[in-house]
């Protein structure tokens, strides 16, 4: 896994995909995100809602994020699947809040080898909440090092969304490695947006 960038794009997914296949982007196959809400079971302040995802690229994973006011403060894991069964025995502190679940489904596209290009619907319930793009830049893991290649990709390609960099980008400075749940976490706060759309 390379350094993502997640956004809401404002075409439909179809409209998406013709850009990418005009730009010689070659269909890979599909791709799944779920987020999960998990609240406590009586409304406290002083335990937060536990946020459980998956994404098809790590399909023995499970990420488990508590969010607070930004990604570097916000107690944060990455578990095998078996997290899951363990948070159904957590019943009696944590409930599953289904009516909260985001689910994204789409198309993975490469590009020239380095880019790896996800568009996909996100749905709440049967719900269509809106279209989720995440674009991967494959060889590097360090943020530093592609970002402004990332947003004269994302510019060219897209023109538009380039101005809104992730919050990972913006507050990364050092050469730090870029993993998969600062990915996760650009999934959680769009889906948290996508949740109060109507």
């Amino acid at each position: 896994m390379g350094v993502s960038w997640v956004f809401e794009a404002e075409q439909t997914a179809k409209s998406v995909e013709r850009i990418l296949e005009g730009i010689g982007a070659e269909l890979m196959g599909q791709f799944q995100v779920d987020v999960i809400p998990y609240n406590p079971a009586t409304p406290s302040t002083d335990y937060a809602t536990n946020i459980v995802m998956h994404h098809s690229k790590c399909p023995q994973s499970t990420f488990s994020i508590c969010p607070k006011t930004d990604f570097r403060v916000s107690p944060k894991a990455v578990c095998d699947r078996g997290f899951d069964l363990i948070l159904g025995k957590l019943a009696g502190g944590l409930v599953i809040d289904n009516a909260g679940k985001i689910e994204i489904n789409g198309n993975e596209y490469n590009i020239h080898s380095d880019w790896t290009v996800r568009v996909g619907t996100a749905t709440q319930g049967t719900t269509v909440k809106g279209v989720v793009v995440e674009v991967e830049y494959d060889p590097t893991v360090i943020i530093v090092q592609c970002r402004e290649m990332m947003a004269e990709f994302i510019k060219q390609v897209f023109n538009k969304y380039h101005e809104t960099q992730p919050e990972i980008f913006k507050i990364t400075e050092k050469p730090e490695r870029y993993s998969t749940l600062d990915t996760m976490w650009q999934y959680l706060q769009i889906a948290a947006k996508l949740r109060k759309k109507t």
